[in-house]
C-alpha cells in the first residue's frame, strides 16, 4: 500500500517506522516534559488568519509545474505558521521543501520509491519530500494529495519546533513496544490535525472548492487502510476533519483526548 507521507525520526531510525521525533534545534521558550503535549502554547493561538493562498496549476507529467506550486504552497504554509508560533512565543523556521523525481530517490534519511510513499520529513536535515515519478504526476485540482502532503510534512516540522517530538523521544526510550505505537499514534493523528486547520483556513480561496467540497477531500481516506502507529483510518479522517472545521491548532490536542479518538 502506498503511505501518503512518511516521517523519519529518532525512533524511527533506532528500527521503528512511521512518525516524528526531533529536538526543537533553537533556542527559545519551546516547551519540554508533559506540557509539550498537554500544555502547549501552540494551543492558545487560535484560529489561522484569514489569507489567500496562491495555488498554480499542476501539468499532468509536468515536474516543474510540481515545483511550483511545491514553492507556493510552501510559502503560503510559511507565513501561516510563522504568525501561529509567533503568537506561541516560540522561535520559528522553515523547513526546505524539495520536489524529488524518479523511481529511487535518495534523500539524507535513505532511498526511498515514489511507489511506496508519497511524501517525507527527514529530522536530519529538516526537509520535506515530495517524491513523484512521471506517473504520480496528476492534475492537482481532481487530488488534492499534494496540498495535504505539503502540509502534513510543514505539520511534522511545526512539532519539531514546538518540542512534541522530543517529547515523544524521551518517552519511547521508557515505553514498552506497545506504547510506543500509541504514542507514535497520537502524535500522527495531531500532525494530519495540524494539517486540516491549515487547509481548511485556505480552503475557500482554492481551486478545490470549486471542483470538490471539503466532505469529498477529508473522506478520501476511508480508502485507505490503517497502519500501525499512525491511527486507524477511522481516526485519521476525524482529526483531519476535526482540524479542518476548527481552522485552529488548538483542536489538535490529541494527547489529552479519549484513548477510543486516538487508537
Amino acid at each position: 500500500m502506498r503511505i501518503l507521507f512518511a516521517a523519519l525520526t529518532a525512533s524511527a531510525l533506532a528500527g521503528t517506522a512511521l512518525t516524528g521525533t526531533a529536538s526543537a534545534g533553537s533556542a527559545g521558550p519551546v516547551p519540554t516534559g508533559s506540557a509539550a503535549f498537554t500544555k502547549n502554547p501552540i494551543y492558545k493561538t487560535g484560529k489561522f488568519a484569514p489569507r489567500t493562498c496562491e495555488e498554480p496549476t499542476i501539468k499532468g507529467g509536468d515536474i516543474d509545474s510540481v515545483r511550483l506550486y511545491a514553492d507556493a504552497i510552501s510559502a503560503c504554509l510559511g507565513k501561516a505558521w510563522g504568525a501561529q508560533l509567533g503568537k506561541a512565543g516560540i522561535p520559528f523556521t522553515k523547513p526546505k521543501v524539495t520536489v524529488a523525481y524518479g523511481d529511487r530517490i535518495k534523500t539524507a534519511c535513505g532511498v526511498y520509491r515514489p511507489s511506496d510513499t508519497f511524501g517525507l520529513y527527514c529530522q536530519k536535515n529538516t526537509t520535506v519530500y515530495l517524491m513523484v515519478n512521471h506517473y504520480g504526476i496528476a492534475d492537482e485540482l481532481d487530488s488534492p494529495q499534494m496540498l495535504e502532503s505539503l502540509s502534513i510534512g510543514y505539520g511534522y516540522h511545526i512539532q519539531r519546533l514546538i518540542g512534541v517530538f522530543a517529547q515523544e523521544t524521551r518517552l519511547a526510550r521508557q515505553s514498552s513496544k506497545s506504547g510506543v505505537v500509541a504514542l507514535r499514534s497520537k502524535v500522527a493523528l495531531q500532525n494530519i490535525c495540524f494539517a486540516g486547520a491549515f487547509i481548511g483556513s485556505v480552503w475557500d480561496s482554492l481551486g478545490h472548492s470549486k471542483e470538490h467540497g471539503s466532505g469529498s477531500f477529508i473522506n478520501r481516506h476511508s480508502m485507505e487502510s490503517d497502519v500501525l502507529g499512525n491511527g486507524t483510518t477511522k481516526n485519521r479522517i476525524y482529526w483531519l476533519g476535526h482540524g479542518f472545521d476548527a481552522q485552529s491548532p488548538g483542536a489538535c490536542t490529541t494527547f489529552t483526548a479519549p484513548a477510543s479518538r486516538v487508537a
